[in-house]
């Protein structure tokens, strides 16, 4: 892992990684989804909520990268 990791109460688990930033089942590690990016990952994950709607951001390189939980 190039950054920390953030587990949700939904059992889901957040990183970055060499092959882009993952999503993966906390109860056996299988990644269910992917973000390939060309960046470095600088920090863990967040997590915040806006108008009632949960999303994870990173910063990854010069960016920052938001994903929403729906």
């Amino acid at each position: 892992l190039g950054s920390g990791l953030m587990a949700t109460a939904g059992g889901l688990v957040f990183y970055g990684a060499d092959e882009g930033f993952v999503a993966a089942d906390a109860s056996n590690g299988k990644r269910l989804w992917q973000f390939s990016t060309n960046q470095s990952w600088r920090a863990g994950p967040m997590t915040y909520a806006v108008d009632g709607n949960q999303y994870i951001a990173v910063a990854g390189g010069s960016n920052i990268f938001a994903f929403s939980l729906r």
